[in-house]
């Protein structure tokens, strides 16, 4: 179903609760890049002697690369050609990686991916920032980044993972998929585990087999399973295009409340009302206060709920 209007923003309603997909994708993609950035973390402390002799690790790890460099005063390593760290389950890959301790930075560069058994995460440049005790505080991923998980994935030009602050931003070409059919596409993700808060910017589309809607921008409530459509707000459902000035979605009952001149156009003509409730579980459109109704073909709509 192709978009209309000159809004900036995309959601689809169904039985699947599509808004509520953005905020279990970034949080499993906080997770996925806490778990895998730890590799890294633990390859700092071993290579940089930040690990005492007497802290046998639990596993073994290995760093392999074409060659391996250390400077004089131990503050950085340089491993350079098919670098590969593995621990464990766990192993990242990339074509270089630099570690310095006085910065309390690892950066994977080139064809950079980590993996383990929460999922994957790769870019062409990954870097982690460390405390003093090499926790990792902040991941970020540039160029083709993504995150993966078997249910979910978010890929952007780049995000940046503050683990401390529970706060996830992807920027450029985002897209999130959640099985079985969720798409999430859009410019700007902001999400905020604290508060389960996000929002999308930027001519975001969401959409699955239920349909879609098109707004400035989308607000989603998680603890709520609500969203907000900021209007200019455009829906495509059951063969209609519908304009109104806000939308919003609670998931729980699969029920969307378009406000503020609302207008349906369909085959059959248009209609205007002060609201219009879209009941998905029951494929059923109900106009509520002013409504008037212009007519220019009667015949029968095979899409019509």
């Amino acid at each position: 179903m192709p978009g209309a209007g000159g809004g900036d923003a995309v959601i689809a309603v169904g039985r699947r609760a599509p808004l509520a997909t953005v905020g279990v994708v970034t949080a499993a993609a906080l997770g996925v890049f806490g778990a895998l950035a730890a590799l890294a973390a633990l390859a700092t402390s071993v290579a940089l002697g930040a690990v005492a002799s007497g802290s046998p690790l639990a596993r073994p790890l290995n760093l392999t690369a074409d060659t391996v460099t250390v400077d004089n005063t131990g503050a950085t390593l340089v491993a350079a050609g098919h670098v590969v760290l593995d621990y464990g389950a766990q192993r990242a890959t990339a074509d270089a990686l630099r570690l310095n301790r006085a910065a309390q930075t690892a950066e994977l560069s080139g064809h950079v991916a980590i993996t383990g058994p929460q999922g994957k995460a790769t870019g062409d440049t990954v870097t982690l920032t460390l405390t003093s005790n090499n926790e990792i505080t902040r991941v970020v991923a540039t160029g083709n980044a993504g995150v993966e998980t078997p249910q979910y994935a978010l890929a952007a030009d780049s995000i940046t993972a503050d683990r401390q602050a529970q706060h996830l931003v992807a920027d450029g070409h985002v897209t999130a998929f959640s099985a079985p059919d969720m798409l999430i596409t859009g410019e700007h993700l902001v999400y905020d585990q604290r508060i389960r808060h996000g929002i999308i910017t930027g001519r975001p589309v969401i959409e699955n087999k239920a349909g879609r809607m098109q707004g400035d921008s989308i607000e989603l409530f998680q603890s709520d399973n609500r969203a907000v459509i900021h209007g200019p707000v455009v829906a495509e459902v059951y063969g209609a295009t519908i304009t109104s000035a806000l939308a919003t979605v609670n998931f729980k009952t699969s029920v969307a409340v378009l406000t503020g001149h609302v207008v349906i156009t369909r085959r059959q003509g248009t209609l205007q009302a002060d609201q219009v409730t879209i009941q998905y579980d029951v494929r059923r459109m109900v106009a509520v206060g002013t409504t008037h109704a212009h007519f220019t073909d009667l015949g029968d709509d095979p899409t019509n709920p």
